[in-house]
């Protein structure tokens, strides 16, 4: 009798202990994914910091690594090189506003309508944010576009305005280039002090006739009521 007991008690107690190991060691597994993200994010806040100081061109590894305050070693265990770090916060900074920028137009079919909001969006972040304008400066030629999330949206608008004939051009790339290289060289006229108040408005008029859309019909997109991004 007493050693049925004992072994009903060991099963008992292996069933515990069988599952209680895997649940410490999940845990534990959490606790280093949640430590590993916070500094990955510690670097990309203190790579921010410094790229607003310093042109991209300037900025060294050892800058990032002294604003971090963190061992080398703990930087290469997230980054290989500057140039990784550099589209690992453009990617943050570009992907922030864009998540914003796709709840307000999620419902607008018009590939116009919602190209014109993400550029009128981009600038009028620059009016509201210097040091987030110079960053986008500062990196966005040498990790342009700034985030695959950004390619693929802006992407799919050309390419839809293209398909319903919204937009009259004969290179999709070259599409691209324009609503990027002009939206990076507005915002540096923002940030210069060189731009009107509707400045947003006149630069994503602009775009969209280069594109093809008639002037009338440009006008009305660009200067539609655009409600602010909760920040």
């Amino acid at each position: 009798m007493s050693i049925l007991v004992y072994i009903r008690i060991s099963k008992q107690i292996g069933a515990i202990i069988w599952f209680c190991i895997p649940m410490k060691e999940s845990r534990r597994a959490s606790i280093g994914l949640d430590k590993r993200e916070r500094t990955r994010a510690k670097l990309i806040e203190s790579a921010y910091r410094v790229f607003a100081r310093k042109a991209a061109d300037a900025v060294t590894i050892d800058d990032i690594i002294a604003e971090a305050a963190v061992a080398r070693g703990t930087f290469y265990n997230y980054f290989q090189t500057r140039e990784d770090v550099l589209k690992a916060v453009a990617g943050n900074l570009s992907d922030e506003i864009n998540q914003k920028i796709w709840v307000q137009y999620a419902e607008i079919s018009d590939p116009a309508e919602r190209l014109a909001i993400a550029i009128r969006q981009f600038l009028h972040q620059a009016i509201r944010d210097s040091t987030w304008g110079w960053v986008i400066v500062r990196i966005g030629l040498v990790a342009a576009p700034l985030s695959e999330t950004m390619e693929r949206g802006m992407m799919t608008d050309l390419e839809a305005g293209i398909r319903l004939n919204r937009f009259q051009v004969d290179s999709l790339q070259a599409a691209s280039d324009l609503v990027l290289g002009t939206g990076l060289m507005a915002i540096h006229s923002i940030l210069e002090g060189r731009a009107e108040p509707d400045y947003p408005e006149q630069i994503a008029k602009i775009i969209l006739k280069t594109l093809g859309v008639n002037d009338a019909d440009a006008h009305a997109i660009a200067f539609k009521f655009l409600e602010p991004l909760h920040s």
